[in-house]
């Protein structure tokens, strides 16, 4: 393979909500463009994500970013659901895998 070219993977990213998957994204402190129905986005370490509608495209040896963005998807979900209904989410340990949800 050329110097000038990026090994790719593409995988499946069940994402609904644009919006939400830009939140999330944005949540982890990575940048975020808007390009029609797809999303570019840019981690702090320069690796670019492609996100279309049903698929996210990669350099390969990066796919553990595609779970990192599902999980704060997840999460941003979460928070929107709570909200709606008067409800906060915390999370009770450091991933970030476990939630209380409280309403008071």
């Amino acid at each position: 393979m050329p110097c000038w070219m990026t090994a790719t993977t593409t995988v499946e990213l069940k994402a609904a909500d644009q919006t939400l998957l830009k939140q999330a994204a944005e949540r982890l402190g990575w940048t975020v463009f808007l390009e029609g129905a797809s999303l570019r986005i840019r981690t702090p370490d320069g690796i670019t994500l492609f996100v279309s509608p049903g698929s996210v495209v990669i350099p390969r040896g990066q796919e553990e970013l595609v779970q990192t963005l599902q999980r704060a998807y997840a999460h941003q979900i979460l928070d929107a659901v709570a909200s709606q209904f008067g409800w906060t989410v915390e999370s009770t340990d450091t991933s970030e895998s476990t939630f209380v949800l409280s309403k008071f």
